[in-house]
C-alpha cells in the first residue's frame, strides 16, 4: 500500500510539474523581469531588487515553496542630453519546491533589454523596450528519504533495507532555456503610467528527463498591463493590472487592482521625514482564486503580503487553503538614467 501509495504520488508531482511547468506569484507586478526581459529597467529607479516567498496548499504534508530573487537597473548608453536611448539589464533566481519526493527545480536567468526613445522626456519618459532572456533550468527529485513497501519490518519502515526500485538517491536534470519580449512605458501626464508587453519563454522548447521520461518544456506566451493613475483632486493612486500566461493546456488570468493611501509625505527641503504610504488590492485568477493584497511603503523599501483562496474544485482536495506570498521590494535613485524620470505625485509610480 505504502509503494503504491508512494508511486501516484510520485506520478502527482510529475504531471504537475509537466503541466504548470513554471513558477507564478500572484504579486507578479513586483517582479515584471520574470516573465518579461524587456521589462528590464522600465522603471523610475535606478536599482530594483525583490524578494519573494510563497507557501501554497498548507494542508498537504509537504506544502509547494517558491522562493525567488531578482534585480535590475537601466543603464545609460551615452553622455548625450537628448539621447534617452538605454539598456536594461536583470537577474533572476528562482527555487521551486514541491512534494513527499523533494520536487525541485532551479531557475536562474539573465535579462537584456535595449529601450529606444519615442520622443519623451527624461521626467515623463516614452519608451519601447526588446528584450532577450536566456535562462537555466535544473529539475530534480530526491527518492533518499521516501520508504517503500520492501522496507517493511512488521512495526514500521527501516531505511536499512534495500527498495528493490529503479530509482534510488537524487536524479537531476538541466537545460537551457531561451526567451524574448517587447514592452512599452509611457508616462504620457505628470499623473499616469503605463507599462504594456508580451512575451515568449521557453521559445526554443528545450527538453527535460525524469524517471525516463522525456518532455519538451512547452512555450509560455505572456501578456501584461500595468498602471498608475493619480486623479486630480484626489489623494490616493490606482493601480490597475493584468496578467495572461497561456503556456501548454495551462492559463493564467489575473486581473485587479491596488489603491494606495498616503499617510504622509516625504519633506521636500529636508530629509527629517520619508515617505509613508499604505496599499490594498483585490485580484481574481480567472478559475483559480481570488486574493487579497496589503502593502506598506516606506521611502525606498515596500513590503507586500497576499493570501489565495481557492475559488475552483480544487479546495474539495486542499480543505480550503490556498497560497500565502510575501515580498520585499526595494527601488532607489542613484545617478542613472532612471533618477531624473518625473515620479507620480505622491508615489513612486511604477
Amino acid at each position: 500500500m505504502r509503494k503504491i501509495l508512494l508511486f501516484f504520488l510520485s506520478i502527482f508531482v510529475l504531471l504537475t510539474a509537466y503541466g504548470q511547468q513554471d513558477f507564478h506569484y500572484s504579486q507578479f507586478f513586483t517582479s515584471p523581469i520574470t516573465y518579461n526581459p524587456a521589462n528590464s529597467g522600465a522603471f523610475e529607479a535606478d536599482i530594483r531588487g525583490v524578494l519573494n516567498y510563497r507557501n501554497q496548499y498548507g494542508s498537504v504534508s509537504e506544502p509547494y515553496k517558491t522562493m525567488g530573487f531578482s534585480v535590475d537597473a537601466p543603464i545609460k548608453l551615452s553622455n548625450d542630453a537628448y539621447d534617452q536611448n538605454f539598456m536594461g539589464l536583470g537577474l533572476t533566481v528562482v527555487n521551486d519546491n514541491a512534494g513527499v519526493l523533494d520536487f525541485n527545480q532551479f531557475y536562474v536567468a539573465g535579462s537584456g533589454a535595449y529601450a529606444i526613445d519615442l520622443g519623451g522626456t527624461p521626467e515623463n519618459p516614452n519608451f519601447i523596450s526588446l528584450g532577450l532572456q536566456i535562462a537555466f533550468i535544473q529539475r530534480s527529485m530526491n527518492f533518499g528519504s521516501s520508504t517503500w513497501e520492501s522496507q517493511w519490518t512488521g512495526v514500521g519502515f527501516s531505511s536499512g533495507r534495500p527498495s528493490l526500485e529503479d530509482y534510488t538517491g537524487k536524479i537531476t536534470e538541466s537545460n537551457v532555456s531561451i526567451g524574448g519580449g517587447i514592452s512599452w512605458f509611457n508616462a504620457y501626464s505628470d499623473n499616469a503610467r503605463i507599462l504594456i508587453g508580451g512575451a515568449v519563454l521557453n521559445a526554443n522548447s528545450p527538453s527535460m528527463e525524469l524517471l525516463g521520461r522525456t518532455d519538451d518544456l512547452y512555450r509560455k506566451y505572456v501578456g501584461h498591463l500595468s498602471m498608475a493613475v493619480a486623479p486630480d483632486k484626489q489623494s490616493v493612486i490606482y493601480y490597475p493590472n493584468i496578467f495572461l500566461m497561456f503556456q501548454g493546456p495551462n492559463r493564467i488570468i489575473d486581473i485587479g487592482s491596488e489603491i494606495e493611501f498616503s499617510i504622509w509625505n516625504r519633506t521636500e527641503k529636508t530629509t527629517a521625514r520619508n515617505n509613508l504610504s499604505a496599499n490594498l488590492g483585490a485580484y481574481y485568477r480567472v478559475q483559480d482564486a481570488i486574493y487579497f493584497i496589503g502593502r506598506l511603503n516606506y521611502f525606498d523599501f515596500s513590503f507586500g503580503i497576499s493570501y489565495d483562496f481557492t475559488a475552483s474544485q480544487l479546495t474539495e482536495n486542499n480543505n480550503g487553503q490556498g497560497g500565502a506570498e510575501l515580498v520585499l521590494t526595494y527601488r532607489t535613485l542613484l545617478s542613472g538614467p532612471g533618477s531624473t524620470r518625473q515620479k507620480l505625485r505622491r508615489s513612486k509610480g511604477l
